[in-house]
């Protein structure tokens, strides 16, 4: 099978991205594989194919742009496939975004491992969809904008389907935040807001979904980020819990596996140290490097 390498997006125009990639030196013969470029907003996916199968071309123009959002990011893969016995590889996804040196990579694992060991839960973010096929049921094509709110097929966000596949996510959610109840002509609102930090190897942006193994829904308001050379390595994320009347509890939330099969909150966190010599070990050290509190250095 090829090896792709150097895979990397590219634009100075807002009406194109241009996706280049190189193969590994090898004595195959390379019009015995073909290629195909697929596009997602989303890391996880879905992919949709934005180009035909072809051979022997390391260069491939995306001009379906979809319309300007400020907040989007494209992945792109390339789909590797051995015409002889069938078989394919992804590569990517990669984005346009700055490359990440050396530094940025690193204190975006020192992270990674802080909320997935210690102080993080397991979670999952389910991106909003801003471009596509738009509600069959609820967009009024001649205003351009939704008929009726509750539509259980793009669940109001305008787009058939609503929300990409899910990501998993370890995310440091704040506690203790006060809730507040507001007494209105048309009854009584109950909000409760809410800050939550991950590392920026995963993107998020307003308007998607965060979800709890209790079934908590928030939605992210706002998103900051800790930058290192323009790469992110942290994001902090505003979040607004969602009324458990409201449409997107109807979101279903596909795992592939049961939720009492799932570690949700660090393992470490239960353990209960007896002697001096565990305190020492060294699976603790990370807390001191961040002062157990996740202070990006």
């Amino acid at each position: 099978m090829l090896e792709v390498i150097d895979m990397a997006v590219r634009s100075l125009d807002v009406t194109y991205n241009e996706v280049s990639w190189g193969i590994k030196d090898t004595s195959e013969d390379v019009f015995d594989y073909e290629f195909r470029v697929l596009r997602s907003e989303s890391a996880a996916g879905p992919y949709e194919p934005m180009s035909v199968v072809f051979q022997d071309r390391y260069l491939f123009r995306d001009s379906q742009m979809p319309g300007s959002h400020a907040f989007r990011l494209l992945n792109y893969i390339l789909r590797v496939t051995n015409k002889l016995t069938g078989e394919s590889v992804d590569y990517g996804p990669v984005t346009k975004e700055p490359d990440e040196d050396l530094i940025s990579l690193e204190i975006r694992r020192h992270l990674s491992t802080l909320y997935r060991e210690f102080t993080g839960r397991r979670c999952w973010l389910l991106p909003v969809r801003t471009f596509g096929q738009r509600c069959p049921a609820c967009w009024d094509h001649v205003l351009s904008k939704r008929k009726r709110s509750g539509c259980k097929i793009c669940f109001d966000t305008g787009f058939a389907r609503g929300y990409h596949h899910p990501i998993e996510v370890w995310a440091q959610i704040e506690s203790g935040t006060p809730a507040a109840q507001q007494h209105t002509n048309v009854g009584t609102l109950q909000q409760v807001n809410n800050s939550a930090r991950i590392s920026a190897d995963i993107t998020a942006k307003p308007r998607d979904l965060l979800i709890e193994a209790e079934n908590h829904r928030w939605r992210v308001t706002s998103v900051g980020d800790t930058q290192h050379n323009r790469v992110s390595v942290l994001l902090e994320l505003q979040l607004h819990r969602i009324p458990a009347s409201d449409v997107e509890y109807s979101i279903p939330l596909r795992l592939g596996t049961s939720l009492h099969e799932l570690e949700l909150t660090p393992a470490r966190q239960f353990t209960n140290p007896q002697n001096r010599s565990s305190l020492e070990d060294t699976s603790t050290q990370i807390l001191r490097i961040y002062n157990a509190g996740g202070v990006v250095p």
